[in-house]
């Protein structure tokens, strides 16, 4: 017992303190219990209220039954402040450690759905690159088979064989001739025309030189041929057998056409190398002054000579050079005019000479 105004040696504050406590959460505990009580009322009483209504509304006619609100009847706050005083009487939870091994699922889980969106992505992208390779394939198939089926078309159905036959570049030749020799070619597939079978076809024509083939779809074939000119002729008898500069005969005239020189004896032999490189020479010179010549000559094939038909002796030597030695021959002519010439030497085109 505390004295008055004194010390009270038998009092301990560790006690009262603890004493203290215990009171605190006894006190906790009532008031715990009776919220659980009071809401446990509560809920009977809701329970009961609305089992009441069930049976009132059950027992009106169907036409009479109403709704009534029994909300104004209910203790709102008390029962909204029920769950929070329980709650802050509740023990605290502790969180929880995590697992180690059910967060690497967890990141393996998530890796996998990562990698499975990535392949799909991969798939779709390689599957537009395989599309695009095989249209390409397609194009260049479907590009392949139009031209086989074209070359199938014309070699081989009569929509593109041989109905019009033409020769071009025919003077000498009689065009109807040769149109009449390549008739053969009629109903013939344009592909199929063989350009030897047109060799053969030409040979009975020995004024032509050379001949090129065109063909024209759907049905026109174009034969342009190149005749063989008349370089030297040689005399024969009573006539002038004509010769090109391969020394093929192209026929036998009276007279000497103009252009055409008249061959010396020496030239009679048309595979000798005076006749070829003389042969050339002309073949090869411009046709104005080609109609200047009268006579040739050539024994070694260096030593060509010229007879003008007026009178004047041109000494051309080699056959090399022709169209610059030309040049030369005209120049001089032109610039010695009217005055006596009777030889001009122009086989060095740096140093020509006349007399």
């Amino acid at each position: 017992m505390k004295r008055p105004g004194g010390f009270d040696p038998g009092s301990n504050p560790e006690a009262e303190r603890l004493a203290a406590e215990a009171r605190e959460q006894r006190e906790a505990e009532a008031r715990a219990a009776e919220a659980r009580e009071a809401a446990a009322r509560d809920a009977a009483a809701r329970e009961a209220a609305a089992r009441e209504a069930d049976a009132v509304a059950a027992a009106r006619p169907a036409d009479e039954q109403v709704t009534e609100d029994i909300s104004s009847s209910l203790d709102l706050e008390k029962l909204r402040a029920v769950p929070d005083r329980v709650r802050s009487l509740l023990p605290k939870r502790e969180p929880r450690d995590v697992d180690p091994v059910v967060a690497a699922e967890k990141r393996l889980r998530v890796a996998e759905r990562q990698n499975k969106r990535r392949r799909k992505r991969e798939t779709r992208r390689f599957t537009a690159e395989s599309r695009r390779r095989r249209r390409r394939v397609l194009i260049v198939l479907a590009t392949v088979a139009g031209l086989l089926l074209f070359v199938a078309v014309g070699a081989f159905t009569p929509i593109m064989s041989v109905r019009d036959v033409r020769v071009e570049g025919a003077a000498s030749v009689d065009a109807e001739a040769v149109t009449a020799a390549l008739a053969e070619f009629d109903g013939v597939p344009l592909a199929l025309v063989d350009e030897n079978d047109v060799l053969r076809a030409l040979e009975p024509f020995p004024l032509i030189q050379r001949f090129a083939v065109e063909r024209v779809p759907p049905q026109t074939l174009i034969v342009r041929i190149e005749e063989r000119e008349p370089v030297v002729a040689l005399q024969e008898g009573d006539v002038l057998r004509l010769y090109d500069a391969a020394g093929v005969v192209l026929g036998e005239v009276a007279e000497r056409p103009e252009g055409v020189p008249l061959g010396s004896s020496a030239m009679r032999n048309t595979s000798s190398k005076g006749f070829l490189a003389a042969s050339k020479v002309v073949r090869d010179m411009p046709a104005g002054l080609r109609a200047q010549l009268a006579e040739v000559n050539s024994v070694s094939g260096q030593d060509v000579t010229f007879q003008l038909t007026s009178g004047v002796e041109v000494f051309w030597g080699n056959p090399e050079e022709t169209k610059r030695k030309s040049l030369v021959l005209e120049t001089m002519l032109k610039s010695l005019g009217d005055r006596p010439v009777s030889h001009i030497d122009v086989s060095s085109t740096e140093s020509p000479i006349f007399k």
